[in-house]
């Protein structure tokens, strides 16, 4: 036996930011609370099934074991474009939690057969479609349009069959038992439409993600049922709903829930700012009402943060068209903001990442524009006294690179020692 075993230790406190290098890929790194120390932890390369991705909103779990989070993956067909992932503290054990051809657990075996036919929409056979099973192989529909995956692992699978001329999916989930095949699975690929499993926050067994903008949602790591929690309402005033941001409260599970959008005037009660509920959706509570401050506009900037505590709300905004971040209490009552003014010749962008574990801290990132030169980034934190109120006079630089594409600040677990296992013969 010479298998390495891993001791877990205590964890440590770190700020994770992603950084991209083109189009679609990113790599993840950690940095020491002051900045110091860039050390790459994960990037998709060395991964068996996807070589390149992004790495959009980082989230560390609170028992710091994971990091969670969202990916697109456009030149893979599939019904969602963008997806949930988990890694471990380590940065590995790459794990797509939302549905997906290349989801699951690759490399188990079982002895249950999955299969079925694929058909046009009049019933008739379709040949030569591509056919994936979350955690195995593709194969090809026959002329006749049937498929077959054999010695599948049990769980709860997604099936899904692609036909790339037309750009279209069907897809299904499966329960797979030990033993047990699931026979006559009929997919028909006649939708164009793909989804989007997005940010994605742990809380406890439950994985919340924002659902193709208009939702959000929670599962399990299984993806073995999904549940509503909030949609935006469709008013007449919103064209198409849209929950701009949320976040899930660390110690209550309470969802803190950004749909905010100016065109529906004063007096809305379901797109005028930021809302609370419980953990399930119930109870809902607007927590800050922008639309009774004309200076106030969401675009193109949202995002919500509780504090560790739960005592606070950080979000983002613009505000008299400067870039803006605000803190309220737990009760809607505003503290203070810190603005971004623009000057003659620079603008600014921000982009909120939330707090430091002990809640002192917000980690944000400026975007700086200059006439003639290209976009810079800056990773900055600034310091939150014991009332909320952030300090301007205490703004600190960790990182220069405009490439800078997201970021988190947590605690992760730590090895302790890695040894070998005494073997008695």
């Amino acid at each position: 036996m010479n298998a390495k075993v891993m001791e877990l230790g205590q964890t440590e406190e770190k700020i994770l930011v992603s950084i991209s290098n083109d189009t679609t890929d990113d790599t993840l790194y950690t940095l020491n609370p002051d900045g110091s120390t860039k050390t790459q932890l994960f990037d998709f390369h060395a991964q068996t099934k996807f070589t390149t991705g992004e790495v959009f909103a980082p989230r560390i779990s609170a028992d710091g074991r994971y990091i969670y989070f969202h990916s697109e993956h456009a030149y893979i067909y599939t019904p969602a474009r963008r997806n949930a992932f988990r890694i471990n503290a380590f940065g590995g054990g790459l794990d797509q939690i939302t549905p997906g051809p290349e989801s699951g657990i690759w490399g188990e075996s079982g002895n249950s057969t999955v299969s079925g036919y694929i058909q046009h929409g009049d019933g008739t056979a379709w040949g030569n479609c591509p056919v994936y099973l979350e955690g195995m192989d593709m194969v090809y529909s026959a002329a006749d349009g049937s498929f077959a995956f054999q010695n599948v692992p049990p769980g709860v699978r997604w099936l899904v069959a692609y036909r790339p001329a037309l750009d279209a999916w069907d897809s299904t989930t499966v329960s797979v038992v030990a033993g047990v095949d699931n026979t006559g699975l009929t997919l028909v690929p006649n939708s164009s439409y793909r989804m989007n499993f997005e940010f994605p926050v742990a809380y406890g067994d439950r994985i919340y993600y924002r659902f193709t903008s208009t939702k959000i949602q929670w599962t399990d790591l299984n993806f073995s049922a999904q549940h509503d929690v909030y949609t935006s309402p469709a008013d007449s005033c919103t064209g198409i709903p849209s929950v701009d941001a949320f976040d899930v409260g660390p110690v209550s599970g309470k969802i803190a829930i950004y749909d905010y959008q100016e065109g529906c005037g004063v007096g809305n009660s379901n797109h005028n700012g930021i809302y609370v509920t419980d953990k399930d959706g119930n109870n809902k509570q607007t927590l800050v009402d922008l639309l009774n401050s004309t200076g106030w506009s969401g675009s193109p900037v949202a995002e919500v943060f509780w504090s560790p505590d739960e005592s606070y709300i950080a979000f983002d905004a613009y505000y008299n068209g400067n870039p803006t971040i605000a803190v309220v209490d737990a009760n809607g009552t505003y503290l203070v903001s810190v603005v971004y003014p623009a000057t003659s010749g620079e603008t600014y962008g921000l982009d909120l990442y939330g707090w430091s574990p002990d809640g002192k801290w917000l980690l944000y990132v400026v975007h700086i524009y200059r006439i003639a030169e290209p976009e810079q980034r800056a990773l900055v934190k600034i310091a939150v006294d014991d009332s909320g109120v952030p300090d301007t006079n205490n703004i600190v630089l960790l990182l220069n690179d405009p490439s800078i594409a997201g970021a988190t600040w947590g605690r992760l677990v730590k090895a302790n020692r890695t040894y070998l296992p005494l073997v008695v013969r």
